[in-house]
């Protein structure tokens, strides 16, 4: 079973207008597959008209509750958000906060809920969950999630397994923090994947865009795509026409232009084909199990 398939999705959809159109371009023209949208984000609305004119797009959740804004009033989730109805911005200090306060999970539900029926009132539908910094996989967190896609008749989710070896080997840029994030989150990914398959759920083997995150450039992916290891493989990247404000002001050394470029090159795509790496993304997976030729 030497089939390799790969999904590229482009995370924050919604965060700004350059990023959603960088996203429906790189869908059009290029090699994106998925999206993963915020609904909370400054231009949600504009990412769900753009949704509903690309059909072939799959489209999945970006569940936040840092670093964004609540859909719900704060008054229903004060222990969430500020009186703005802004989440805390320290994705460590909210971990801990999370797990030494179970008290917190029926808000937390309440808001996730509301995330994923936004984009369902839309008319959309939701192939997939993922977590902004993917939260997803905090141990308090994971088991609420996977029961919000049974009950809404989600498929899948990310499991943020990557290969952190490979990453370094072409980004050998700080090793350190590099190594214990991936080691992290590979523990994190393989208590979930045994949850998943008990609930029934969908979910890529490999991930890249971890560890080396806003810098899947051209140069790098045609470096990666070699190594990409059988099974189904999860590509997740930030593109962007521009370095809008909102942009800049939550990861500024991002590459977006470069990631955009990279979604639209025709030399990856020819990599792909020579290396009969087959494009795919969960709608195909929850369905016939079976990609694409890029």
């Amino acid at each position: 079973m030497d089939l390799r398939l790969l999904i590229f999705t482009a995370d924050d959809f919604g965060l700004s207008p350059a990023l959603n159109a960088a996203a429906a371009l790189a869908h059009r023209q290029g090699v994106l597959t998925s999206a993963s949208l915020m609904p909370g984000a400054p231009a949600a609305g504009h990412a769900l008209a753009l949704a509903r004119q690309l059909p072939e797009l799959c489209l999945g959740v970006h569940l936040t509750l840092l670093q964004g804004r609540a859909l719900l009033p704060p008054r229903l989730i004060p222990d969430l958000a500020d009186e703005a109805g802004h989440f805390p911005v320290n994705p460590v200090a909210m971990g801990w906060r999370y797990f030494f306060r179970p008290g917190l999970l029926a808000q937390i539900r309440a808001e996730l809920a509301a995330q994923i029926e936004a984009v369902l009132q839309a008319g959309l539908k939701v192939w997939f969950l993922n977590g902004h910094l993917n939260l997803h996989l905090h141990p308090r967190l994971l088991p609420l999630v996977i029961g919000l896609a049974r009950e809404y008749g989600i498929p899948a989710l990310r499991l943020a397994r990557e290969e952190v070896l490979t990453t370094l080997a072409l980004a050998p840029d700080g090793p350190l923090p590099k190594l214990a994030q991936g080691l992290i989150f590979r523990w994190l990914s393989r208590r979930a994947r045994r949850l998943l398959r008990a609930a029934g759920l969908r979910c890529n083997d490999h991930l890249f865009g971890l560890t080396n995150d806003g810098r899947m450039t051209e140069g790098h992916l045609l470096a990666l795509i070699p190594r990409l290891k059988p099974g189904v493989t999860e590509i997740y990247c930030h593109p962007a026409l521009s370095e809008e404000a909102e942009l800049t002001r939550w990861a500024p050394a991002y590459r977006r232009r470069e990631e955009l470029a990279a979604l639209l090159s025709p030399r990856v795509r020819q990599a792909l084909g020579r290396r009969g790496v087959g494009l795919t993304d969960f709608r195909r997976l929850a369905g016939a199990d079976r990609g694409h030729s890029p």
